[in-house]
């Protein structure tokens, strides 16, 4: 199984979750909106936090792309691609959209301002798709557990995963300890994967909501914890490019 993290907005909190990356040698892609978060990095701390993760775009004004025209689309995508190219002098290749929300024109848009792929909030994924421009994730570091998803994708998620392993029942073991924390779920999730080869289990979360709900220690042991299984450990960019190249 490869492990992924990506961490949302760019809050000066997003160097403290580098800190816990490295201190577990995980990977993690920051995506940073110009002009959204009241304490973002700073131009110095963007280009120190680029030489040890991958940094992403996520818009300059961090607003809902599906709204806006195409010529504005393209001010907001492109621009912040600009914007970030100029600040690490080294081109970018993932983009986030904001809210998670995107169309078709969306993704052209994407595509046509030279990234190689975009992330989007769904969760309960482990299996890479085809549509480098949809990235889905594994889960989101929240207290409120189907923010982004339903119960019924949870369902989804652990049916597909007991299909793969080849067994014929899709009766499952679920715990109330489980829905007790976002944590609970994670290590939920990651048993039911597996650690299959094309597996990849993706994490991903805003730092400034893990101070907020005060979930550092529960953090810092779940990248602990992920860290042990000995799984390679990359960024969303080197997962897409993996896509491309099949």
């Amino acid at each position: 199984m490869v492990i992924t993290t990506s961490w949302d907005d760019g809050d000066a909190l997003d160097e403290r979750v580098a800190d816990m990356l490295d201190r577990y040698g995980l990977r993690g892609t920051f995506y940073i909106a110009r002009a959204h978060r009241p304490r973002r990095l700073s131009d110095e701390s963007i280009r120190a936090l680029a030489t040890r993760h991958e940094i992403g775009a996520h818009t300059l004004n961090h607003p809902n792309l599906t709204r806006l025209d195409r010529v504005e689309k393209m001010k907001e995508i492109a621009g912040s691609k600009s914007w970030l190219e100029d600040i690490i002098g080294a081109p970018l290749a993932m983009f986030c959209y904001p809210l998670g929300l995107y169309d078709g024109e969306t993704k052209r848009v994407v595509a046509e301002a030279g990234f190689r792929g975009a992330r989007a909030t769904g969760q309960f994924s482990v299996e890479p798709r085809r549509d480098r421009f949809a990235m889905r994730t594994t889960l989101q570091v929240h207290p409120v557990l189907f923010r982004y998803s339903t119960f019924g994708d949870l369902g989804r998620y652990l049916v597909r995963q007991r299909a793969f392993r080849g067994t014929g029942s899709t009766a499952f073991k679920i715990s109330a300890s489980m829905f007790r924390g976002w944590s609970g779920l994670a290590n939920f999730l990651l048993a039911a994967a597996g650690l299959d080869d094309s597996h990849v289990f993706h994490l991903w979360g805003h730092s400034w909501e893990i101070e907020e709900h005060g979930m550092w220690r529960q953090c810092d042991a779940f990248l602990r914890s992920i860290s042990e299984l000995g799984c390679e450990a990359q960024t969303n960019g080197e997962i897409c490019e993996s896509l491309a190249a099949g």
